[in-house]
């Protein structure tokens, strides 16, 4: 999914960039009124020096009276000058005084000095003497500029601390739909209850409620739907039963030549018919039932009765059946469900597998699944139609047997209740032939035992 299309990301994003916007305004701010703070106080700073000089307080290596020129602050860079008879004083081998103006206002003032600019206060005090105490701005603005990235240092560190707990409360916000959405993954397709939006913000609300709309019309469609075919075979039964004792009756009487093949290919059409609405009510007993209760069934017996009973189709066309089945396999299932796998795949292979082929049944544990392999030399299914032969009514291209197109589609179904996995690929190296492989998971409780248990060998 493209970042720009996911509602998480656009969120954060847009989020992410009026926090940043904001957190660029408060440090601006926080800049700019920290630096003029500083200022003021450096202003009072000079003004609280000329205030110590005028009370004969200043702390200097010489009394007032011989306070011509002195640099008080060394760090700060603070002189303080006085002016003496007139002239502002001089100290010999300094860089002292700097050239005042002697008609000076007083009070506070910027000016450039030796090319220098300079923030200067200057009083003048009781006996006339006047006091000048000055300080570089480019120091002033240093301290200031200092001051000022003290106050951005807090907003810069928060600022990834607060994007990681917006990413966090936004996924922890919308973790419910996504709760949602893989309830609706994990879903059959036969599930079709409501969803529950009980703890869905209510914004994604009416989508839920549409959601639950549609799932209740697909489950009358469908239900509509499995009625008519169960219905519709119901009602093929009777005169199908009518036409195939009819047909029976036929086969008695004295018929001609001409008419005797006739009579055959209608039997066999008669026999195709019954066994599409025998598949017909057995896909829609499925469909339109409720979980059955699971009991442990034994494999092993399940395949041997099924087996018997396709024994005679088997011989019919020659075809030699073989199977090694492990007669301690269990599988929670319902019997019925388990003998229509069975009797679908193994009738399936018979049917589509020439005369005079081979049809092998392989039952057996392997970790913690019962493996149910049906294998054939038939003409096998190509590779992209593998997946279309689990659906109903499919037939391959190269069908050529009397199937109906739905012993694959009832095994899938049932399988998928039993939360199995059906599995098609080729029998041999090339493409003729067809596998079935069939994993069923079996509960921990009920894992095999490891003594050999007894196998059914079947030819």
């Amino acid at each position: 999914m493209s970042a720009l299309r996911s509602l998480q990301a656009r969120l954060a994003l847009c989020l992410a960039g009026v926090m940043l916007i904001a957190a660029g305004i408060a440090g601006t701010v926080s800049y700019r009124t920290a630096f003029h703070e500083v200022n003021e106080l450096q202003d009072d700073q000079l003004r609280q020096m000329s205030a110590l000089a005028k009370r004969r307080h200043l702390a200097t290596p010489y009394g007032l009276q011989d306070l011509d020129n002195q640099v008080v602050d060394v760090g700060a860079r603070i002189m303080v000058q006085v002016l003496h008879q007139g002239a502002w004083g001089d100290v010999e081998g300094a860089e002292l005084p700097l050239p005042l103006a002697a008609d000076l206002p007083d009070g506070l003032q910027t000016l450039e000095v030796q090319g220098q600019q300079r923030r200067l206060f200057l009083r003048t005090l009781p006996g006339g003497e006047r006091v000048a105490v000055s300080q570089s701005t480019a120091v002033r603005d240093e301290v200031a500029h200092n001051a000022g990235k003290t106050t951005i240092v807090p907003i810069a560190a928060l600022i990834p601390v607060l994007a990681l707990a917006m990413i966090a409360l936004i996924r922890h916000m919308l973790a419910p739909v996504l709760r949602l959405a893989q309830e609706l993954d994990r879903r059959g397709d036969d599930q079709l209850a409501p969803l529950d939006d009980s703890d869905v913000p209510s914004e994604v609300l009416p989508f839920t409620a549409a959601i639950n709309r549609l799932l209740h019309r697909v489950e009358l469609a469908l239900a509509q739907q499995r009625r008519f075919v169960a219905d519709a075979a119901h009602e093929l039964r009777t005169p199908l039963t009518a036409i195939s004792l009819q047909a029976e009756l036929l086969a008695g009487l004295n018929l001609g030549e001409q008419a005797r093949p006739r009579l055959q290919s209608l039997q066999r059409g008669i026999l195709r018919a019954r066994h599409l609405v025998a598949q017909l009510l057995l896909l829609a007993r499925l469909q339109g039932r409720e979980d059955a209760h699971r009991d442990a069934v034994a494999v092993g017996l399940v395949c041997q009765s099924v087996l018997e009973d396709l024994l005679p189709l088997a011989d019919h066309k020659q075809i030699v059946l073989t199977a090694n089945v492990d007669m301690a396999c269990n599988v929670r299932s319902d019997a019925m469900d388990l003998s229509a796998v069975l009797r679908n795949l193994i009738d399936n292979a018979i049917r589509y597998t020439q005369p005079g082929g081979q049809v092998g049944i392989d039952i057996a544990y392997h970790g913690a699944a019962l493996h149910i392999r049906v294998s054939d030399n038939g003409p096998g299914v190509p590779e992209h139609e593998r997946e279309l032969v689990l659906s109903p009514f499919y037939r391959g291209a190269a069908a050529t047997g009397s199937g109906s197109g739905l012993g694959l589609a009832i095994v899938h179904n049932i399988v998928q209740r039993m939360a199995g996995t059906v599995a098609l690929n080729a029998s041999g190296p090339g493409a003729g032939g067809l596998t079935v492989r069939i994993a069923l998971p079996i509960p921990s409780t009920e894992s095999p035992a490891l003594p050999t248990p007894d196998v059914l060998h079947f030819q």
